[in-house]
């Protein structure tokens, strides 16, 4: 079931979330030669899960667990285990962006800050990461034990070899598209990198809240991602100084 709120109120609020967002000398919406006199609004809403997640118990045991756990660690530092594999929070496993084609033929400056995407609790953090086209993202390993982080995916192939805790590797994704990542010591581990040319894109709020603001004026197609495939696209009209609310239900 999916419901949808449409509502028009008051001039721009302040974003909640907005990762990837390029510094303020260019905005969303505007390119580095661009932005004068362009009218932008705000997009925004919450998305509402109600159907019931899938045990986390099924990763309880994991054979290669420890084979290639760290030597020589200090005494009284246990290794990370499934047992103690907390429930993904909301912020870990849903994004919403939009499409548009007019909006992927401008330029937009990369984040001075990489993102990073996680290794701790044998667990990617987070599970999905939209990321601007041409940024760096950090893979740090936050385990007491080795990981290995690898794609075979057409945007962006490589593979970083296996490394121990406290230390980080780095990938700049040079094209767009959905990038599938691994570790091929645990095979459980996944998560998907949406490499996308603009930045209009927001991580939700563990309440499910979420705002992309500094949208130009114009029609978008709103995606919600949610763990590992786009469960719903929707398409608005976004007016110059108006906040238009998009609300999802899964």
């Amino acid at each position: 079931m999916t419901k949808t709120t449409w509502k028009i109120a008051g001039w721009l609020l302040p974003a909640i979330v907005l990762v990837g967002s390029p510094p303020a000398s260019a905005q969303p919406g505007q390119s580095a030669t661009q932005g004068k006199g362009v009218a932008f609004s705000e997009i925004r809403g919450k998305i509402t899960i109600t159907r019931k997640e899938e045990s986390h118990d099924m990763h309880m045991m994991d054979p290669l667990l420890g084979r290639y756990s760290t030597q020589g660690r200090s005494e009284g530092t246990a290794s990370a285990s499934p047992t103690a594999m907390p429930p993904p929070r909301l912020s870990d496993k849903a994004v919403v962006y939009l499409e548009s084609d007019e909006l992927n033929q401008r330029s937009y400056p990369v984040p001075d800050k990489n993102p990073a995407l996680d290794q701790e609790n044998l667990q990617f953090h987070p599970q999905v990461l939209p990321i601007l086209v041409g940024t760096t993202v950090d893979f740090p390993n936050r385990d007491n034990l080795f990981h290995n982080v690898f794609s075979y995916s057409q945007a962006k192939e490589f593979d970083l070899g296996r490394y121990p805790r406290n230390d980080s590797r780095s990938v700049t994704f040079d094209k767009p598209g959905l990038v599938r990542v691994y570790c091929d010591i645990h095979s459980h581990m996944n998560a998907t990198i949406i490499v996308l040319s603009h930045p209009y894109f927001a991580t939700l709020n563990d309440d499910g809240t979420y705002a992309i603001p500094r949208v130009p004026e114009g029609k978008y197609r709103v995606v919600f991602w949610y763990d590992r495939d786009v469960l719903e696209r929707r398409t608005v009209e976004v007016r110059a100084g108006e906040s238009t609310v998009v609300d999802f239900t899964y």
